[in-house]
């Protein structure tokens, strides 16, 4: 290779970490065909052959050069970050940073005069409402399966082609298999290259991973999927039927992430034929954002048109569910196509769900049938579930449903003693809202 050549290699590679390191800022497909592939490689940290020794050490010496840039990068943004936020603590604090700093009460006031609204991903056709809530704690169960994976990744190539970072965090599967389903979804290699992080943890999130997990979190994104919450606590030695094992869990995983304004999406399991996740009281009870149930129709697979139904059974800013179809919890929200019929890249559709005639539809569980439970919670606290059927006049299906309604509405608390669930009046006035 000349000194011509070579100083114009070298032009290209730089023009191109540029791009990489300022968000875009120089095309990356302005470079030659040869140049992309070495900055490729050189980003991508793999084994590059095919060059002379001289280019061969140009691309090493330009590895090591991007990565430690990369890193230093990273680890003074964060850095700086965290900086600047304990230096605004001292500041509003009098020179001591604590911990339990007062809130901005009138900031808040400001804040929650704007309707909160779920606005990572969206459906389709013309309905501009969104799927899931920024600065939350969302959640999606199914049986295996039934899409839940599907469903995320659909939502990940959406935001990445809107340009926004997107992390998946994956204790089920592997890379190739995700990626491989963005590729179908649509994705372009730049966008997936560029916006979408993947780890796969093999073990306990430790010290020395802190600083990547940092990293993470400091990029600013919109959404980050935790698939497998039942292995993910398993690995970190936590039980998901624990209620402060979950607590710990979401403190140490999620909270951080939702904190920094990112859509926090766990997707977790529930057994076949069943319509709770595993521990899923506990679970559900961690939520801040939107829960929901995804229930398989017709398998997704190659050659046929699958489909499952996405339902609402939990919403805290009750945006989405102003959106669902009227009905028990869960309620009707969308359905999910993925349609390989005579195609090898399938059409992808989170289509709203069509309101059909419901006639006798209740909006909420007999009024009675509530009065009744919070009245016998109050004369007999810590009954079990079997008990208060017992002690309830009405359907069973009206008892089940007023004992859901009242645990969502923070009416009716649950305390784990054993194997046992025990129910407790939350106000003791035994007065609903």
């Amino acid at each position: 290779m000349s000194d011509v050549e070579a100083t114009q290699f070298e032009i290209d590679v730089r023009l191109a970490m540029s791009w990489f390191l300022n968000g875009g800022s120089v095309p990356l497909d302005s470079l030659s065909d040869e140049a992309q592939k070495i900055v490729t490689a050189i980003w991508q940290r793999v084994p590059v052959s095919g060059f002379d020794d001289e280019t061969q050490a140009l691309i090493e010496a330009q590895r090591r050069e991007a990565a430690e840039l990369q890193d230093a990068q990273k680890i003074v943004s964060y850095e700086r970050a965290k900086k600047r936020a304990k230096e605004i603590l001292r500041k509003e604090s009098g020179g001591q940073v604590y911990a339990w700093a007062p809130v901005d009460i009138a900031a808040a006031w400001e804040t929650a005069e704007a309707e909160e609204q779920a606005d990572v991903g969206r459906l389709s056709g013309d309905m501009p409402i969104g799927i899931f809530y920024r600065g939350k704690i969302n959640g999606v169960h199914a049986e295996s399966e039934a899409g839940k994976s599907w469903l995320a990744c659909l939502i990940v190539v959406q935001e990445i082609q809107a340009g926004r970072y997107v992390a998946y965090i994956d204790f089920e599967d592997d890379a190739a298999s995700i990626v491989r389903r963005l590729k179908l979804l649509g994705a372009s290699r730049r966008d997936v290259v560029t916006f979408f992080q993947y780890h796969s943890p093999t073990g306990p999130l430790t010290e020395d991973d802190e600083q990547e997990f940092q990293r993470l979190i400091s990029l600013e994104g919109t959404l980050v999927i935790f698939d497998g919450m039942t292995e993910a606590m398993a690995m970190e030695g936590l039980k998901g039927n624990d209620a402060e094992d979950v607590a710990s869990w979401h403190a140490k995983m999620t909270k951080p992430f939702a904190a920094a304004h990112w859509a926090v999406v766990v997707l977790d399991h529930v057994p076949h034929d069943g319509k709770r996740a595993i521990g899923s009281q506990h679970k559900k009870s961690a939520l801040t954002g939107v829960s929901y149930l995804l229930e398989p129709v017709r398998p997704i697979g190659k050659g046929v048109a699958g489909k499952s139904r996405l339902k609402v059974e939990k919403d805290r800013g009750a945006w989405v569910r102003s959106h669902a179809i009227p009905g028990p919890t869960p309620q009707h929200f969308a359905d999910l196509v993925i349609n390989f019929e005579g195609t090898s890249l399938p059409t992808a559709n989170l289509w709203p769900a069509v309101q059909t005639d419901n006639k006798g539809y209740k909006a909420e569980p007999p009024e009675r049938v509530r009065n009744d439970i919070l009245a016998f919670l109050t004369e007999s606290p810590g009954a079990s579930k079997s008990a208060i059927r017992r002690a309830v006049k009405g359907a069973t299906a009206d008892k089940d449903w007023a004992l859901e309604w009242l645990i969502d509405h923070d009416q009716v608390s649950i305390k784990q003693v054993g194997q046992a669930k025990k129910h407790h009046p939350a106000d003791p006035a035994g007065t609903l809202p």
